[in-house]
């Protein structure tokens, strides 16, 4: 390997997460980084649905599915 080239990797890198404040030391080629969520308060690790992003097109279209079966006559 040639000497120089690579970036130096810090052993006990500080990330911290943005949405629930949570640090790690971890290795990583900068020494201080934020996450927007981790592994303590995503969704999918935790089990927990987020019920304000099930919303929005999908209730639309079945108040318009359900206007539309009205009308028929």
């Amino acid at each position: 390997m040639k000497t120089g080239i690579h970036p130096a990797v810090h052993d006990k890198a500080k990330t911290t997460c943005q949405n629930c404040g949570a640090i790690f030391l971890i290795p990583s080629t900068v020494s201080e980084q934020t996450v927007e969520t981790c592994r303590m308060c995503h969704p999918i690790y935790t089990g927990k649905a987020q019920k304000d992003l099930r919303g929005g097109r999908i209730d639309r279209f079945r108040k318009r599915m359900a206007k539309g079966k009205g009308k028929k006559a």
